[in-house]
């Protein structure tokens, strides 16, 4: 169908920035491609046709919004990403709850030990 993706997405559900002109902001990646991705603003929705970068642990990917609905938007990547690197991302997702887990009981660990005064 046209104007619709032709790439299977993976679901990640992993913290992330959304670099715009207007600024940078978190976000959440909620599914993504080699050719684009689904992200969950933390702030005002970007307009469709804005620039932006997706920015996740090591993977950059540059594009355009595609569309802004519902507190969600879709970036349409200006060229695909390697495949590695979204199976990458796969593997952060699959490990990224048990992994936050632990660093949080380190965290409060270390707070209630003294040796942090942040949790």
């Amino acid at each position: 169908m046209p104007g619709r993706r032709g790439d299977a997405r993976v679901r990640l559900h992993l913290p992330a920035r959304l670099v715009l002109l207007s600024g940078t902001q978190q976000c959440i990646l909620e599914d993504l491609s080699v050719t684009g991705a689904a992200i969950i603003p933390q702030g005002p929705l970007p307009a469709p046709g804005a620039s932006a970068i997706l920015m996740c642990e090591h993977i950059e990917g540059f594009g355009m919004i595609r569309w802004a609905r519902h507190g969600r938007c879709g970036l349409m990547f200006d060229e695909k990403m390697p495949l590695p690197n979204v199976i990458a991302l796969r593997h952060v997702a699959d490990s990224y709850e048990v992994t936050e887990r632990e660093r949080n009981l380190e965290r409060a660990r270390a707070w209630v030990q003294g040796r942090s005064k942040i949790l």
